[in-house]
């Protein structure tokens, strides 16, 4: 296994732990994703895009609290990283949801905005990193040789672990130009939600501000990574025949430069498929196409991918 899909299968474990909301949710979700894709075809892994807000509603009820709403907002996030990641194995694209023990350093640092003494991090649900095509990124994890920012060899493992989250620091100081960055926020609610995306990606897009705003921090910055998009993709819980091309909602995302998707089939105008996410900000770690790459990978699903837990 290489060190891109060791960080994978790291990413889609810690959202399938047990008692945890995903994994409650896709032990019901898994049966209607198996009818969906009776063949596991490249074709079919990808249409998923078009059906994960009706498989997200098959847990959902009416009336729910405000907590619960925000305990639906970490299951879609974690819905979203999961789909997104099996539709990139084999590639050298990982998506996280945003957790500092799995996000290299260089990559959070990038995304930090300082506000005079203050530093936050968007609210960045889902992170996905794309690696360059480099030997480091193809070969076995165990035949890794990397030296940190201070020259120290980096220890392969720790006890019996493997110490993937410094080699994976190491390699994004070093290949920080080569690194691209996509931060993905995922909202159940479009139309309370809208404005944060465009807000952020306002602030991404800045070249630079009138008061004392930067963004980056320890040298490392969004504008030294090899490409940087932002993204919103919503269920939406709203009436979806309501929201036109005309909607505030739609109108303030519209523009960001990741894209606005939804978990449904793609409506001119108003919202893609996640599914067209891959294609626009997710394509290059590959040389092939997704259908292509998924080709190759997907008779694995029962081996070296079992841990996305759909056979």
């Amino acid at each position: 296994m290489n060190i891109v899909e060791t960080l994978r299968e790291a990413s889609v474990k810690m959202l399938l732990r047990p008692n945890m909301g995903f994994s409650s949710c896709f032990s019901i979700w898994a049966n209607e994703i198996n009818d969906l894709t009776p063949a596991k075809t490249p074709a079919q892994i990808i249409n998923l895009g078009d059906n994960l807000s009706n498989i997200f509603a098959l847990t959902g009820t009416k009336g729910r609290t405000q907590s619960e709403l925000s305990g639906g907002g970490a299951v879609w996030e974690a819905f979203v990283c999961w789909y997104l990641n099996l539709c990139l194995i084999g590639r050298r694209t990982v998506v996280i949801k945003h957790n500092r023990s799995l996000i290299p350093n260089p990559v959070s640092d990038a995304i930090t905005v300082n506000y005079n003494n203050f530093s936050s991090n968007t609210e960045s649900d889902l992170i996905a990193i794309t690696f360059p095509d480099k030997r480091e990124y193809d070969i076995a994890r165990e035949e890794l040789s990397i030296t940190d920012e201070n020259g120290i060899l980096v220890p392969l493992f720790i006890g019996a672990r493997f110490n993937f989250k410094q080699i994976l620091d190491a390699l994004c100081h070093k290949d920080f130009a080569d690194i691209e960055i996509h931060v993905i926020q995922c909202k159940t609610n479009w139309n309370d939600n809208a404005q944060i995306p465009m807000l952020w990606d306002m602030v991404y897009s800045a070249n630079n501000f009138s008061r004392r705003i930067d963004i980056g921090r320890n040298g490392y910055s969004i504008h030294s990574a090899k490409h940087f998009t932002y993204s919103f993709v919503t269920v939406p819980t709203s009436r979806v025949e309501k929201i036109k091309p005309t909607s505030t909602c739609v109108k303030r995302v519209d523009q960001i430069s990741g894209g606005n998707y939804w978990g449904r089939a793609t409506v001119s105008g108003v919202a893609r498929s996640v599914k067209e996410m891959l294609g626009r900000n997710l394509s290059t770690g590959h040389d092939s196409s997704h259908l292509v790459s998924l080709e190759t990978e997907l008779p694995k699903l029962n081996s070296d991918y079992r841990y996305f837990n759909i056979y």
